[in-house]
């Protein structure tokens, strides 16, 4: 199955932390929301790294698309 990330727009506070850590995967529109651009662009490894690093936990990852 594909991965699966998600972002509550409601939590996202726009600090950019994904970007940094997985900027294939992750980019901001123009309110810096935070957007997952390609699922598949960084490791899985970096991107449960932008999850963590989200202070306000408003990303999700799932490896398997569950």
């Amino acid at each position: 199955m594909a991965r699966k990330i998600d972002v509550d727009r409601d939590l996202c506070m726009g600090s950019g932390q994904c970007v940094f850590y997985a900027p294939r995967t992750f980019d901001q529109d123009e309110t810096t929301v935070a957007i997952v651009t390609n699922a598949d662009g960084d490791s899985s490894v970096n991107i449960r790294t932008a999850v963590e690093a989200c202070p306000t936990q408003a990303l999700s990852f799932d490896e398997d698309g569950d």
